[in-house]
């Protein structure tokens, strides 16, 4: 709304917040501010930080857009796992070190190479296909960030795909790699298998109390709390900076008499139309009206029956009464160059072909003082403010820095409300606990460990904010009488699990040794035997884990087949008898594919090769407290 207050927060705001910085230097230590600041850090890649709030931001995305791709029936706790957080975090960490290789190695983004991807965003050109500096200017302000900070993302993704994009082009592969390649994917197998899964022995499970607490108290860490944090903060927001500013009538009504050109109300035209969408014939219908309503039909009736703007044809077409701009640029042009009262040539857009008729013209009136006073008033509040909430920020951080430790005495000087929030965990709360940078310097080791203030937190261009801690709750054992069902739940699958998995090893070795066949075995067993035939190595209706399993096995031509315990999905157990490895015929194969194939493998192994080597030289540190305790 303010856009000037985002021109100027990128000036002087941050040029007062670097002062405050340098002093900060001054005042304790360049080691012990580094120090600090490694605290919050999840992982430091030789000297480069990854914060604990970026970890959030990028694995909130991730899980995001995993949930927003397989809908309901994926499974949240996917995400849970200390190993799923792990992995993530390796891939930030190689990430990080991709685009370290690509500095080090001199790789640069020129500014044109910016500017053409912004014109090639398809988000950013308008109806023509031209680059829209309106829409660019509108994504900054919907996404809350500078056309800076957006130029910079570009930059890092460009750098951290610098490596990759150089193995793009230096990956190849030869006539008799692509065929060894054909021959391992269209390879196909022949098995039999049962599975025997732990669900079918939940209700033959049984357990005592002593077993209940001894499992708890064995995995303690499953039932921790998160930690927690309740903090006071104070917030200076533009908008209530202006809308206490008080501007007299005659203050407004003397900018009014000196401006009035910018509040006449522009030209409006009363307009209805006749649309028939894009299709093979809609220029022949079309036409047709028009020559309907050349030979004297009503076009009112010919909207309602033959209009295909489901919004206006049961009102007769009737568009209302329609600024400019109001339409796209076609229609628009067509019905400011009309006369009342007339009806439009065959109008093309991108919504098909219209037919407009011009019912009425309204013309711009002089403008009526109390019609814009309320315009005006949260002009010039806005104008005001501009240097006045740059004042009152400047002051404010002062007034935080040498508070140090209590915004009390803050919030009284500056006159503003202490606020404090209900306790919440890194996921944050309501409000502006729900904000990344806000529950970051919550959790920061400055608020939460050293119970200082905490530094400028920008909840957008207009909006500052600064936190104290007011209540910390460390994580703790939550009470066996809580959690008694989970563990129940827990024990209960365990139980069944090893239930599973010993009739498997019994089964398994009635086969091998007492030379039964798998279908005697599951027939007392009230198995189902599955007979699997040619089954490729994907998208078979075969558990996916199983058949990835089975494809790892081998079968020697002077071998007895021979029963093996495979595990099929989840905690699904499988007996499984591999009969024949089948080769495929390659005489008629498109080997393109397979190139493609074997080009993306060898890709990947070289990606791992430079990770690993990498990594070897670099300097990588790992917050595992930091990780551990976080949640998401």
């Amino acid at each position: 709304m303010l856009t000037w207050i985002r021109k100027k927060s990128s000036g002087l705001l941050m040029t007062f917040i670097m002062g405050l910085l340098i002093l900060a230097f001054a005042m304790w230590g360049v080691q012990d501010y580094f120090t600090q600041s490694s605290n919050d850090a999840v992982a430091v890649v030789n000297g480069e930080k990854i914060s604990l709030n970026d970890y959030s931001q990028q694995f909130g995305q991730y899980r995001q857009n995993l949930m927003n791709q397989f809908g309901d029936g994926f499974d949240p706790s996917y995400f849970d796992s200390p190993m799923m957080k792990r992995n993530f975090l390796e891939s930030m960490i190689n990430n990080e070190l991709f685009k370290q290789a690509a500095s080090d190695n001199g790789y640069v983004v020129t500014a044109a190479e910016i500017r053409n991807i912004l014109e090639d965003a398809a988000t950013f050109k308008d109806e023509n296909g031209q680059f829209s500096t309106e829409l660019y200017a509108a994504f900054l302000a919907q996404t809350n960030q500078s056309s800076a900070v957006l130029e910079g993302k570009i930059i890092d993704g460009l750098v951290a795909t610098a490596i990759n994009d150089a193995l793009d082009v230096t990956t190849f592969t030869t006539p008799y790699e692509q065929k060894a390649m054909a021959a391992l994917n269209l390879q196909t197998r022949d098995f039999e298998y049962a599975v025997i899964s732990p669900n079918n022995y939940l209700d033959e499970v049984t357990y005592t109390d002593d077993e209940l607490l001894a499992y708890y108290e064995e995995n303690k860490a499953q039932y921790m709390t998160a930690p927690m944090v309740a903090v006071d903060y104070i917030e200076l927001n533009a908008e209530e900076v202006a809308s206490g500013i008080e501007i007299s009538d005659e203050q407004a009504l003397s900018h009014f008499e000196n401006n009035k050109e910018l509040y006449v109300k522009s030209e409006q035209r009363l307009a209805s139309h006749i649309l028939i969408n894009e299709s093979d014939d809609a220029l022949v219908k079309i036409q047709d009206i028009k020559k309907q309503l050349d030979e004297g039909a009503d076009f009112a009736t010919l909207a309602q029956s033959e209009s295909q703007d489901v919004g206006s044809a049961g009102q007769g077409g009737d568009l209302g009464w329609v600024n400019p701009g109001d339409m796209v640029a076609e229609f628009d042009h067509a019905l400011f160059a009309m006369e009342s009262g007339s009806i439009s040539d065959v109008v093309k857009t991108t919504f098909g072909y219209h037919l407009i008729q011009l019912n009425d013209i309204k013309l711009p009136e002089p403008p009526l003082f109390e019609e814009v006073k309320d315009d005006i008033v949260q002009a010039l509040q806005a104008k005001e403010a501009e240097n006045l909430f740059l004042d009152k920020a400047s002051e404010l951080a002062a007034l935080v820095l040498d508070a140090e430790d209590s915004l009390d005495p803050v919030a009284e000087a500056a006159g503003l409300e202490l606020k404090t929030t209900e306790l919440f965990d890194r996921n944050g709360g309501e409000g502006l606990a729900a904000n990344e940078d806000f529950k970051a310097a919550a959790f920061s080791s400055l608020v939460k460990d050293d119970l200082q203030n905490s530094d400028v937190i920008n909840i957008s261009d207009t909006h500052i904010v600064f936190l104290h801690l007011n209540e910390s709750k460390e994580a703790e054992l939550k009470a066996f009488d809580l959690v008694k069902d989970t563990v129940e739940t827990a024990v209960k699958n365990q139980k069944a699990k090893n239930k599973a998995d010993d009739l498997a090893a019994t089964l398994i070795a009635q086969i091998n040794d007492e030379n039964l066949t798998l279908q005697n075995v599951a027939e007392s067993n009230e198995l189902v035997v599955v007979d699997a035939t040619s089954v490729k190595r994907s998208g078979s209706e075969h558990p996916f884990t199983l058949v990835k399993n089975v494809f790892n096995m081998t079968l020697e031509a002077t071998e007895t087949p021979t029963a093996t315990i495979e595990n099929a999905n989840g905690n699904d157990v499988a007996l499984v008898i591999l009969k024949n490895i089948n080769d495929a015929d390659l005489s008629s194969i498109d080997l393109s594919a397979e190139s493609a194939q074997l080009a993306r493998n060898i890709k990947a192994n070289e990606q791992q090769l430079i990770i690993a080597a990498m990594r070897e030289k670099s300097e990588v540190f790992i917050n595992e407290e930091l990780l551990n305790q976080s949640a998401f």
